[in-house]
């Protein structure tokens, strides 16, 4: 309605200037008419100029990323009629979870298109967050001359990108379940793998062709995999906890890292998460494995309605073969209920805490005695700060 409102005004100017030249007469009134009428022709031709039959297609850089790299984006237009549009806005509609970047440039930008058919808009997010992203659509947005008309579509453009978390490289040792940050350390079960060799099971994706035991497989007709003494002793379990908290994209990155670490040591690993739903990856290895905890850790958040010791307190009654694993907890805060939580432990399986604390962030009085508190009881806890994951690996040892 509003649009056909000013088509009518636009229509009734040149006719009301026409009108008073007719009757004034003399150069000005003509003048007048003759030098607006180029404007209500280009208006009235422009109100006909079908927007929405540009195409637009949009091309990243990449569809996978790790979080904090950088995503380059182009936006390509192209047309079949050069009509002469003054200027084109082109705005990439991007989620909330990439507007709140703070390096970026703009997704929307000014071309002067005029009879170009083709032309490209690109712009770049210098750190991509975490997360399963998605871009829904192109808004384009022009006009006339005086600014009488304004046209606006937007182009249904759907396109999904998925943003691992990052992580630090470190060397897991799976008999003591600690880590090395020297570069070459090779865990032990690595070094042992070719001898203690306990039974054998069907191949599974992401098993070492180095593990495939050639003579039953051509007796079977199909692939077996040998399974190593080793393998079953030293297995890792970690605890994420998702309440909310203002380190957990640094809680992620430290998890990410020793999933990744512990897997390619060959280091059965499993993963307990709960938040809004209730997530437990199965003590597990190979590349598919490392793939499902991945794709977990990008959409995990924190999202926990239920407080985390009693979360924990109830998962370590479920199963039995968890109990027998190292177990990491990953968490940003330690309270008194949580503390009672891991005393109940058995002391040679008590879980290791790992506190994340935030770059600035100092140990609080009462967090220093829950600590010292849980030290004398035998339960080991860290306290690493954020990109510092390497360095305090070393040290706790």
């Amino acid at each position: 309605m509003k649009y056909g409102w000013k088509l009518l005004v636009l229509t009734a100017l040149p006719i009301a200037l026409f009108s008073y030249a007719m009757f004034q007469g003399g150069f000005v009134s003509w003048f007048l008419f003759y030098a607006f009428l180029p404007f209500v022709l280009y208006a009235i031709l422009f109100a006909f100029y079908p927007l929405k039959k540009i195409t637009v297609k949009r091309q990243l850089s990449q569809n996978q990323f790790k979080a904090g790299e950088q995503l380059e984006a182009v936006i390509i237009l192209k047309r079949k009629f050069p009509f002469p549009l003054m200027f084109l806005v082109v705005e990439d509609c991007l989620p909330n979870s990439l507007l709140k970047s703070d390096k970026m440039t703009k997704a929307k930008q000014v071309l002067f298109l005029w009879f170009q058919k083709e032309v490209k808009v690109t712009y770049t997010i210098k750190s991509i967050s975490r997360g399963k992203h998605y871009l829904k659509a192109v808004r384009l947005r022009s006009g006339d001359l005086l600014g009488l008309l304004e046209k606006e579509v937007y182009v249904p453009l759907e396109t999904s990108l998925l943003v691992f978390p990052s992580y630090q490289d470190l060397n897991y040792i799976g008999k003591s379940g600690s880590f090395d940050d020297q570069v070459g350390t090779i865990s032990d079960i690595q070094q042992q793998h070719s001898v203690l060799v306990s039974g054998i099971r069907e191949y599974q994706p992401g098993d070492r062709f180095s593990w495939v035991d050639w003579k039953t497989s051509a007796r079977r007709n199909q692939l077996i995999t040998k399974e190593f003494e080793q393998m079953k002793g030293h297995d890792l379990l970690i605890w994420l906890d998702q309440s909310p908290s203002i380190v957990f994209e640094d809680m992620v990155m430290f998890t990410a890292s020793i999933v990744r670490s512990a897997l390619k040591n060959g280091v059965s690993t499993g993963l307990v998460s709960i938040g809004k739903e209730r997530h437990v990856f199965p003590i597990c290895y190979g590349d598919d494995h490392l793939k499902k905890l991945f794709y977990h850790l990008a959409l995990v958040d924190c999202n926990a309605v239920e407080p985390f010791d009693q979360q924990l307190e109830r998962e370590l009654k479920l199963s039995s073969n968890m109990r027998e694993a190292v177990q990491y907890i990953v968490t940003g805060s330690i309270t008194p209920e949580l503390s009672q939580v891991l005393e109940q432990t058995i002391r040679n399986k008590a879980p290791k805490l790992f506190l994340i604390k935030g770059k600035n962030d100092s140990l609080l009085k009462d967090e220093q005695l829950l600590i010292q508190h849980l030290k004398v009881r035998g339960i080991e806890v860290n306290v690493f700060t954020e990109n510092h994951f390497s360095q305090a690996f070393a040290k706790a040892r």
